[in-house]
Protein backbone atom coordinates (compact mmCIF):
# COMPACT_ATOMS: atom_id res chain seq x y z
CA UNK A 1 0.00 0.00 0.00
CA UNK A 2 1.34 3.28 -0.65
CA UNK A 3 1.75 5.53 1.84
CA UNK A 4 -0.25 8.98 1.04
CA UNK A 5 -0.79 10.96 4.79
CA UNK A 6 0.58 10.67 7.93
CA UNK A 7 -2.10 10.96 10.37
CA UNK A 8 -1.91 11.99 14.17
CA UNK A 9 -4.02 9.21 15.64
CA UNK A 10 -3.35 5.59 16.73
CA UNK A 11 -6.52 4.47 15.58
CA UNK A 12 -7.17 2.42 12.76
CA UNK A 13 -9.84 3.48 10.58
CA UNK A 14 -11.35 2.19 7.41
CA UNK A 15 -12.50 4.74 5.26
CA UNK A 16 -15.47 4.03 2.56
CA UNK A 17 -17.58 6.22 0.02
CA UNK A 18 -20.48 5.73 -0.28
CA UNK A 19 -23.90 7.81 -2.21
CA UNK A 20 -24.69 8.86 1.29
CA UNK A 21 -22.44 8.52 4.57
CA UNK A 22 -24.66 8.38 7.18
CA UNK A 23 -27.26 5.92 5.98
CA UNK A 24 -24.60 3.31 5.02
CA UNK A 25 -23.29 4.09 8.76
CA UNK A 26 -27.10 3.75 10.19
CA UNK A 27 -26.99 0.31 7.98
CA UNK A 28 -23.98 -1.40 9.47
CA UNK A 29 -24.66 0.30 12.73
CA UNK A 30 -27.52 -1.40 13.33
CA UNK A 31 -26.71 -4.85 11.90
CA UNK A 32 -23.99 -5.07 14.09
CA UNK A 33 -25.69 -3.33 17.19
CA UNK A 34 -23.62 -0.96 17.63
CA UNK A 35 -24.37 3.65 18.40
CA UNK A 36 -22.79 5.77 15.23
CA UNK A 37 -24.24 8.25 17.31
CA UNK A 38 -24.77 11.66 14.64
CA UNK A 39 -21.41 11.21 12.71
CA UNK A 40 -21.11 8.46 9.96
CA UNK A 41 -18.21 6.58 11.94
CA UNK A 42 -19.11 2.95 12.91
CA UNK A 43 -17.20 2.29 15.86
CA UNK A 44 -15.88 -2.13 15.36
CA UNK A 45 -13.63 -2.63 18.15
CA UNK A 46 -10.94 -1.03 20.02
CA UNK A 47 -9.90 1.61 18.51
CA UNK A 48 -11.16 0.73 15.11
CA UNK A 49 -13.60 2.22 13.18
CA UNK A 50 -15.76 2.41 9.06
CA UNK A 51 -15.72 5.68 8.27
CA UNK A 52 -18.29 6.50 5.44
CA UNK A 53 -17.90 9.21 3.39
CA UNK A 54 -20.52 10.37 0.85
CA UNK A 55 -20.03 10.61 -2.64
CA UNK A 56 -19.21 13.69 -4.65
CA UNK A 57 -20.95 11.20 -8.00
CA UNK A 58 -24.22 9.31 -5.58
CA UNK A 59 -25.94 7.85 -8.66
CA UNK A 60 -23.00 6.14 -9.22
CA UNK A 61 -22.78 2.22 -9.19
CA UNK A 62 -20.45 0.34 -6.74
CA UNK A 63 -17.15 -0.76 -8.60
CA UNK A 64 -17.15 -4.55 -9.01
CA UNK A 65 -15.65 -6.59 -6.33
CA UNK A 66 -12.72 -8.18 -8.53
CA UNK A 67 -11.27 -4.54 -9.68
CA UNK A 68 -8.18 -3.29 -8.12
CA UNK A 69 -8.47 -1.10 -5.12
CA UNK A 70 -12.31 -2.13 -4.07
CA UNK A 71 -12.61 -2.87 -0.39
CA UNK A 72 -15.57 -5.12 0.82
CA UNK A 73 -16.78 -6.04 4.55
CA UNK A 74 -17.29 -9.20 6.24
CA UNK A 75 -19.47 -9.72 9.22
CA UNK A 76 -18.31 -12.58 11.60
CA UNK A 77 -21.89 -14.48 12.79
CA UNK A 78 -22.74 -17.27 14.78
CA UNK A 79 -25.43 -18.89 12.72
CA UNK A 80 -24.88 -18.03 9.09
CA UNK A 81 -28.72 -19.37 7.97
CA UNK A 82 -29.94 -17.57 10.37
CA UNK A 83 -28.39 -14.71 9.53
CA UNK A 84 -28.97 -15.15 5.56
CA UNK A 85 -32.41 -15.70 6.25
CA UNK A 86 -33.02 -12.48 7.94
CA UNK A 87 -31.13 -10.13 5.35
CA UNK A 88 -33.30 -12.18 2.33
CA UNK A 89 -36.30 -11.38 3.79
CA UNK A 90 -35.46 -7.62 3.83
CA UNK A 91 -36.54 -5.36 1.00
CA UNK A 92 -33.80 -3.41 1.01
CA UNK A 93 -31.28 -6.02 0.56
CA UNK A 94 -30.09 -8.68 -1.55
CA UNK A 95 -28.73 -12.20 -1.04
CA UNK A 96 -26.22 -13.60 -3.76
CA UNK A 97 -26.60 -17.17 -4.39
CA UNK A 98 -26.00 -19.83 -1.73
CA UNK A 99 -24.03 -20.47 1.51
CA UNK A 100 -20.72 -21.87 0.56
CA UNK A 101 -19.06 -24.40 2.91
CA UNK A 102 -15.19 -24.52 2.25
CA UNK A 103 -13.85 -28.17 1.87
CA UNK A 104 -10.41 -28.10 2.16
CA UNK A 105 -7.24 -26.11 2.65
CA UNK A 106 -6.79 -22.83 5.31
CA UNK A 107 -10.29 -22.23 5.49
CA UNK A 108 -11.73 -25.93 5.87
CA UNK A 109 -15.13 -25.46 7.40
CA UNK A 110 -15.49 -21.64 6.56
CA UNK A 111 -18.87 -21.27 5.27
CA UNK A 112 -19.57 -17.56 3.36
CA UNK A 113 -22.17 -15.62 1.41
CA UNK A 114 -22.42 -12.16 0.02
CA UNK A 115 -25.36 -9.66 0.37
CA UNK A 116 -25.61 -6.31 -1.67
CA UNK A 117 -26.63 -3.58 0.55
CA UNK A 118 -29.21 -0.77 0.06
CA UNK A 119 -27.10 0.97 -1.56
CA UNK A 120 -25.60 -1.40 -3.94
CA UNK A 121 -22.16 -2.63 -2.08
CA UNK A 122 -21.57 -5.95 -1.91
CA UNK A 123 -20.79 -6.67 1.47
CA UNK A 124 -20.21 -10.71 2.85
CA UNK A 125 -21.29 -12.88 6.40
CA UNK A 126 -18.85 -15.29 7.07
CA UNK A 127 -19.24 -18.39 9.74
CA UNK A 128 -16.02 -19.86 11.22
CA UNK A 129 -15.64 -23.73 12.81
CA UNK A 130 -14.89 -24.00 15.97
CA UNK A 131 -11.28 -24.75 14.56
CA UNK A 132 -10.28 -23.40 11.65
CA UNK A 133 -8.43 -25.30 8.97
CA UNK A 134 -5.20 -23.35 9.34
CA UNK A 135 -4.98 -23.71 12.88
CA UNK A 136 -3.09 -26.93 11.98
CA UNK A 137 -0.69 -25.28 9.97
CA UNK A 138 0.86 -22.43 11.85
CA UNK A 139 0.90 -20.38 14.99
CA UNK A 140 -0.37 -17.40 13.67
CA UNK A 141 -4.13 -16.78 14.43
CA UNK A 142 -6.75 -14.30 13.26
CA UNK A 143 -8.82 -12.13 15.36
CA UNK A 144 -12.11 -14.23 15.97
CA UNK A 145 -15.08 -13.17 18.01
CA UNK A 146 -17.39 -15.61 19.40
CA UNK A 147 -19.83 -13.95 21.28
CA UNK A 148 -23.01 -13.00 19.58
CA UNK A 149 -24.03 -9.53 19.78
CA UNK A 150 -27.69 -9.09 21.79
CA UNK A 151 -28.68 -5.65 19.94
CA UNK A 152 -27.23 -6.63 16.87
CA UNK A 153 -30.37 -6.46 14.11
CA UNK A 154 -28.08 -9.56 12.40
CA UNK A 155 -29.07 -12.79 14.38
CA UNK A 156 -25.92 -13.91 15.97
CA UNK A 157 -23.95 -11.08 14.45
CA UNK A 158 -20.46 -11.19 16.43
CA UNK A 159 -18.82 -8.33 14.35
CA UNK A 160 -16.52 -7.47 11.86
CA UNK A 161 -14.52 -10.13 10.71
CA UNK A 162 -12.51 -8.64 8.04
CA UNK A 163 -11.71 -5.68 5.68
CA UNK A 164 -11.09 -7.21 2.59
CA UNK A 165 -9.16 -5.96 -0.53
CA UNK A 166 -8.79 -6.31 -4.29
CA UNK A 167 -4.55 -5.32 -4.97
CA UNK A 168 -2.72 -5.92 -7.63
CA UNK A 169 0.48 -7.14 -6.51
CA UNK A 170 -0.15 -9.68 -2.92
CA UNK A 171 3.12 -10.04 -2.20
CA UNK A 172 4.18 -6.70 -2.81
CA UNK A 173 0.89 -5.82 -0.48
CA UNK A 174 1.73 -7.84 2.22
CA UNK A 175 5.31 -7.61 2.33
CA UNK A 176 4.59 -3.58 3.09
CA UNK A 177 1.73 -4.39 5.84
CA UNK A 178 4.28 -6.50 7.30
CA UNK A 179 7.42 -4.01 7.14
CA UNK A 180 5.81 -0.92 7.82
CA UNK A 181 2.76 -2.21 10.17
CA UNK A 182 3.33 -4.60 11.73
CA UNK A 183 1.81 -7.33 10.08
CA UNK A 184 1.66 -11.12 10.68
CA UNK A 185 0.11 -13.23 7.55
CA UNK A 186 -1.55 -16.13 8.63
CA UNK A 187 -2.75 -18.04 5.66
CA UNK A 188 -3.05 -18.01 1.98
CA UNK A 189 -4.64 -20.29 -0.77
CA UNK A 190 -6.09 -20.21 -4.49
CA UNK A 191 -9.08 -20.19 -5.63
CA UNK A 192 -10.47 -21.28 -9.07
CA UNK A 193 -14.12 -20.08 -10.29
CA UNK A 194 -16.34 -20.93 -13.48
CA UNK A 195 -18.73 -18.34 -14.72
CA UNK A 196 -21.92 -19.94 -13.38
CA UNK A 197 -20.34 -19.51 -9.79
CA UNK A 198 -19.08 -16.04 -10.10
CA UNK A 199 -22.59 -14.73 -11.62
CA UNK A 200 -24.53 -17.10 -8.76
CA UNK A 201 -22.39 -15.80 -6.00
CA UNK A 202 -20.87 -12.04 -7.00
CA UNK A 203 -23.35 -11.11 -9.87
CA UNK A 204 -20.08 -10.63 -11.80
CA UNK A 205 -19.92 -12.19 -15.39
CA UNK A 206 -16.02 -12.99 -15.44
CA UNK A 207 -14.15 -16.09 -14.23
CA UNK A 208 -10.77 -16.66 -13.89
CA UNK A 209 -8.20 -17.44 -11.07
CA UNK A 210 -7.36 -15.55 -7.79
CA UNK A 211 -4.55 -15.79 -4.98
CA UNK A 212 -6.12 -14.76 -1.67
CA UNK A 213 -4.48 -14.14 1.75
CA UNK A 214 -5.19 -13.20 5.29
CA UNK A 215 -3.32 -10.96 7.60
CA UNK A 216 -3.70 -9.91 11.20
CA UNK A 217 -2.81 -6.29 11.44
CA UNK A 218 -2.88 -5.23 14.79
CA UNK A 219 -6.81 -5.96 15.87
CA UNK A 220 -7.54 -5.41 12.23
CA UNK A 221 -7.74 -9.14 10.31
CA UNK A 222 -7.44 -8.25 6.40
CA UNK A 223 -7.69 -10.22 3.23
CA UNK A 224 -6.27 -9.59 0.23
CA UNK A 225 -7.49 -10.92 -3.08
CA UNK A 226 -4.90 -10.59 -6.20
CA UNK A 227 -7.07 -11.66 -9.53
CA UNK A 228 -6.58 -13.20 -12.74
CA UNK A 229 -9.84 -12.79 -14.46
CA UNK A 230 -8.51 -10.42 -17.85
CA UNK A 231 -9.51 -6.88 -18.13
CA UNK A 232 -10.20 -5.09 -14.47
CA UNK A 233 -11.17 -1.67 -13.97
CA UNK A 234 -8.77 0.83 -12.60
CA UNK A 235 -9.75 2.24 -8.70
CA UNK A 236 -12.10 4.48 -7.81
CA UNK A 237 -10.88 7.98 -6.19
CA UNK A 238 -11.57 8.83 -2.74
CA UNK A 239 -14.76 11.50 -3.47
CA UNK A 240 -16.37 8.76 -5.93
CA UNK A 241 -18.38 5.54 -4.69
CA UNK A 242 -16.66 2.89 -3.94
CA UNK A 243 -13.40 5.01 -3.51
CA UNK A 244 -11.80 4.16 0.23
CA UNK A 245 -8.58 4.26 2.25
CA UNK A 246 -7.07 2.25 5.30
CA UNK A 247 -5.41 4.22 7.83
CA UNK A 248 -2.80 2.30 10.37
CA UNK A 249 -0.57 2.90 13.14
CA UNK A 250 2.80 2.75 11.93
CA UNK A 251 4.28 1.57 16.06
CA UNK A 252 6.81 4.82 15.77
CA UNK A 253 5.13 7.61 17.83
CA UNK A 254 7.22 10.10 15.02
CA UNK A 255 5.28 9.27 12.40
CA UNK A 256 2.12 7.86 14.27
CA UNK A 257 -0.34 6.61 12.07
CA UNK A 258 -0.80 6.44 7.83
CA UNK A 259 -3.46 6.57 5.59
CA UNK A 260 -3.06 4.04 2.56
CA UNK A 261 -4.70 3.98 -0.69
CA UNK A 262 -5.80 0.53 -1.29
CA UNK A 263 -5.76 1.46 -5.22
CA UNK A 264 -1.96 2.19 -5.47
CA UNK A 265 -0.74 -1.44 -4.14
Amino acid sequence: MTVTTNIDTSLTTIGITVPDGHEAADFVASLLGVNCGDNASVPVGDGMSIEFTSSSAPDQVPPRLVDVGTNHLCFTVGDIDAAASYLAAREDVSVLGDVITVPEGPIAGNRWIYFRSPWGTLFELQQWPETPGYFGDTDARLHHRREDSPSALLPTCRGLDHSGYSVADLDATIARLVESHSAVEVLRTEIEADRGFMRAQFDLDVEGTSRMAMVSVGELNVELFEHNIGRKHGARPLTANGGNFLTLPTGDRNTGAVRLFPGAL
